[in-house]
């Protein structure tokens, strides 16, 4: 049997938010100790907490939300690569020196940021790409970028890539998880006209030398 990987956040009351963002909570609208039919819960938080997925509406106030991305982009083949110790930021060196596959169009970066989970609270001191980064995902034509922390990039890389419709997966746990071919399963929820949105993601094992 194939194994799947869980490799989103847990969506819960104290977790880990990107400072100065919204944060989570849930209560009870309707109990049934209350004497309605059913337990029904009401959510607060931000379009980007845990595991999720930006819009270009994110860094661009005529951009588009995350609806307008294409689900293919989410769904296929994809790369884990290991960045080492890649500096103050993930730039073209380090992404040139990472293995990536030409033709490969959805590539996930595990990096040291995969340990700052394992922390209370939100640290600034995370790696991240920077424009040079962005410019080389660009070049080689990869559809989806994620990363094992809450933000892709700084705000170049941002605009580079929101900017040419590439798709920015943030926020993804790979503690348990090996660099390889995987497929990639990434469903964000379906806000309309929202900056971004919470997104379940999954990775299933492929076969040795399957194609990324």
């Amino acid at each position: 049997m194939v194994a799947l990987h869980d490799v989103s956040i847990p969506i819960r009351p104290g977790m880990i938010i990107y400072r100065g963002n919204p944060g989570y909570d849930a209560e009870r609208a309707l109990t049934i100790d209350g004497g309605d039919g059913a337990n029904v819960s009401r959510l607060t938080m931000g379009a980007h907490t845990g595991t999720h997925i930006d819009g270009s509406l994110h860094f661009y106030d005529d951009g588009d939300g995350v609806d307008a991305l294409p689900l293919e982009a989410m769904l296929g083949p994809c790369i884990v690569v290991e960045i080492d110790d890649p500096g103050e930021a993930i730039d073209r060196e380090a992404l040139s020196a990472a293995g990536i596959p030409e033709g490969a169009e959805r590539v996930l970066l595990k990096t040291s940021n995969s340990r700052l989970w394992d922390r209370d609270e939100f640290t600034h001191d995370f790696v991240r790409l920077d424009g040079s980064g962005a410019e080389f995902v660009l070049e080689r034509g990869i559809r989806l970028i994620g990363i094992d922390y809450l933000s892709i990039g700084d705000h170049d890389a941002h605009l580079a890539l929101l900017g040419n419709g590439v798709v920015a997966l943030e926020g993804l746990d790979f503690r348990s998880i090996e660099p390889g071919a995987y497929e990639l399963i990434c469903l964000p929820i379906r806000l309309l006209d929202t900056d971004g949105a919470p997104a379940r993601v999954l990775l299933r094992d492929r076969a040795a030398g399957g194609e990324v």
